[in-house]
């Protein structure tokens, strides 16, 4: 008994490791990229927006390919939680297995946001300095934009001055701001969804096989990302990154449970206290957890129900064009035998012939 809980935690604690690196280094990247665009600047130019987007796709590629092989990649609570509730994944997935991914992926963007604040904590100080800031107060959410998410954008809300301001605090609505993360992450999880299934041209091999982490492969295999299919993370990066460029302005596109919550925690306790939990705006912190948990569970149920059933139709013309291409083999072949049947009765009548 003993021995069976410890053969099956070891497979799950590898799992758990790949998904805590692997959120480690999404969170580290994407909000290092904000913090070198936001600390340089005093406004959201276009260039730092696309650097932010750019940052956040690479940043989501690499997470991709480093934990794919151990874990699948998840990253993201709303994308664990949508693969556990799906009919086509859930059987590779069970729901035991949804605290532990939850639990080391926040535990992964905690640790980068730690990071990234002691990387950039004098610029951030000279920052705060040259506008004036004082973390705890409104304007602060201005500072720790690199950290917790907030809407819309605080580089277009906050600025040196009134005529920096592009915005107010109440062009995005909660129900907006809810409504835009719930549309990024749907659109996030079925990408997600089609690049891990094996019915695509470019195909994730490692992501289909993924959907069975190690401990359920009843082959024994790792899903590995074989060479040819390197193309899988790029498409999860190309995801993140339009996304982040559309959504950023109104809710800094965070689409991610883990990546919001771990960092806020950290500016939290780092001086910005109650501007960034439970933030600036009377309980919205919310929004950034509950809108992505609802945009994934609804792009999986639209996966399942519109696109998997026409996999399914092409998988069965795939196969019926097989079996006619094999019956046509079997024709030919029999049809070959019979010849060489006839003509080893010719040959040998023939033979005969000449021997009277």
């Amino acid at each position: 008994m003993l021995l069976s809980s410890l053969t099956s935690f070891r497979p799950l604690a590898l799992e758990c490791a790949s998904e805590f690196i692997g959120t480690f280094v999404l969170v580290f990247l994407g909000t290092a990229s904000i913090a070198t665009a936001a600390y340089t600047t005093s406004d959201i130019s276009d260039v730092a927006s696309q650097q932010v987007a750019l940052g956040w796709g690479f940043a989501a590629a690499l997470a991709t390919f480093i934990a794919a092989p151990a874990s699948s990649a998840h990253l993201n609570p709303a994308v664990t939680l949508a693969l556990a509730l799906s009919p086509q994944t859930r059987s590779g997935f069970p729901k035991r297995k949804i605290p532990a991914y939850m639990l080391f992926q926040l535990l992964g963007a905690t640790l980068a946001g730690l990071v990234v604040l002691v990387m950039f904590g004098p610029a951030i100080e000279r920052f705060e300095n040259r506008l004036k800031l004082v973390r705890g107060h409104s304007n602060s959410a201005l500072s720790a934009v690199a950290f917790g998410c907030s809407f819309p954008h605080p580089q277009l809300v906050y600025g040196p001055d009134e005529n920096s301001t592009f915005w107010s605090k109440h062009d995005v609505s909660v129900i907006g701001a809810l409504f835009l993360e719930a549309l990024g992450a749907m659109l996030f999880m079925l990408t997600q969804r089609v690049v891990r299934q094996p019915h695509q041209p470019s195909g994730a091999v490692a992501f289909t096989n993924s959907m069975r982490p190690r401990s359920e492969n009843t082959q024994g295999l790792s899903p590995r990302m074989p060479d040819n299919n390197l193309s899988a993370p790029l498409y999860i990066g190309a995801a993140q990154a339009a996304l982040t460029l559309v959504i950023t302005p109104f809710t800094q596109a965070c689409l991610n449970p883990a990546r919001d919550l771990g960092p806020r925690i950290i500016a939290a306790t780092a001086g910005w206290g109650s501007a960034e939990m439970p933030g600036v705006r009377v309980s919205y912190c919310w929004v950034y957890l509950v809108g992505p948990m609802i945009g994934a569970l609804v792009g999986s149920l639209l996966f399942d129900m519109l696109i998997f059933p026409g996999l399914q139709t092409s998988d069965e013309a795939a196969a019926a064009w097989m079996r006619h291409q094999q019956l046509e083999g079997d024709a030919i072949l029999e049809q070959l035998e019979k010849s060489q049947t006839l003509l080893r009765f010719n040959a040998g009548t023939r033979y005969q012939f000449c021997q009277i």
